[in-house]
C-alpha cells in the first residue's frame, strides 16, 4: 500500500500567498507522512494557464489524480479547502469519483464549516487571532457566499463568532442570502451607525491580487464601509496563513485515514 494526499484549492499565481498557505500545508503533511505522496491541483483553469505561461505547471484534479497513480499511490486522500459545500465543490467531488476505480482507496475531507463543532473551533481561532485587535469594536468576515448554497453553515458561523466576539460579529457574502448591505443595516438599525470595523476575508488564500471572488471585491468593501462612516481596519490574509484553521484541515485529513 502507497498513500498520496492531494491538496485541493482554487489556487494563485502569487508564489509568496501559495508558500504561506498551500506550500506550508504539504510541509506540514510531508513533514507527518514521510512516505506518503504530497501533490497539489488548482481547478482554476485561468490560474493554471497563467503558472504555465510563468513556466510552472499545476495540475488539475484528473491530471493530478493520474500522477498520483503514475506514482504507485494506492490509497488517495484529498484535502478539500473549501469553506462551505458549494456547486463548486460539488464539481470538484465529480472529478474525484471519475477517477476513483484507478485506486483501492479515495476519501476526500469534508469542507471547512459542515459540521458544527468545526465551526465553533473556527471561530475560536479567529477569535484567537483578532480577539485582542477588536476588543468591543465590530468584526465582520466576507466570504463569496452563494444565493443556494452554505447559506445555513455562515449563519452558524456568524453566531458562533457572537459568542466569542459579542453581538457585533457579522459574516457578510459577495452573492449570499446574507450581504454587506444586509449587515449595515442590522449596525444601523442597533444604534452602531459609526466606530472602528475589523475585516477579514473568509477564504483559504487572499490578497490585493488573489484571484478569488473575495480577493476582488474586498478593496470595494473597504471603500463601501468607509463611506459609510465607519473606521476600518482590515487583515487581506486568507485563513489558510493562521495555524489554527491549518489544524482543522489536518483534523479532517485524519479522521478520512482512520487516524
Amino acid at each position: 500500500m502507497k498513500q498520496g494526499i492531494l491538496i485541493v484549492n482554487h489556487g494563485t499565481v502569487l508564489s509568496d500567498v501559495r508558500e504561506r498557505t498551500i506550500d506550508e500545508m504539504a510541509l506540514s503533511i510531508k513533514d507527518r507522512f514521510e512516505d506518503a505522496e504530497v501533490g497539489l491541483a488548482f481547478t482554476d483553469a485561468d490560474v493554471r494557464r497563467a503558472l504555465r505561461e510563468k513556466g510552472e505547471k499545476v495540475q488539475n484534479v484528473k491530471a493530478a489524480m493520474l500522477s498520483m497513480k503514475d506514482a504507485g499511490v494506492t490509497n488517495l486522500y484529498v484535502i478539500l479547502t473549501d469553506m462551505i459545500d458549494d456547486a463548486a465543490g460539488r464539481q470538484t467531488g465529480q472529478d474525484i469519483s471519475s477517477c476513483a476505480t484507478l485506486f483501492s482507496e479515495v476519501k476526500a475531507t469534508r469542507p471547512l464549516l459542515t459540521r458544527k463543532e468545526d465551526v465553533e473551533i473556527c471561530a475560536r481561532a479567529l477569535h484567537g487571532a483578532f480577539g485582542q485587535d477588536v476588543g468591543d469594536d465590530i468584526f465582520i468576515v466576507v466570504h463569496p457566499g452563494d444565493e443556494e448554497d452554505g447559506n445555513e453553515e455562515l449563519e452558524d458561523l456568524e453566531n458562533a463568532l457572537k459568542t466569542f466576539f459579542g453581538k457585533k460579529a457579522y459574516v457578510a457574502t459577495i452573492a449570499g442570502k446574507k450581504r454587506m448591505f444586509h449587515v449595515l443595516q442590522e449596525l444601523k438599525n442597533s444604534g452602531t451607525d459609526e466606530g472602528r470595523v475589523v475585516l477579514v476575508p473568509l477564504e483559504f488564500m487572499a490578497g490585493e491580487d488573489v484571484e478569488n471572488v473575495v480577493s476582488r471585491e474586498f478593496n470595494d468593501l473597504i471603500d463601501r464601509l468607509a463611506f459609510e462612516g465607519y473606521d476600518v481596519v482590515y487583515d487581506f490574509k486568507g485563513l489558510g496563513e493562521y495555524e489554527p484553521i491549518q489544524r482543522i484541515y489536518l483534523k479532517h485529513l485524519y479522521e478520512v485515514m482512520n487516524i
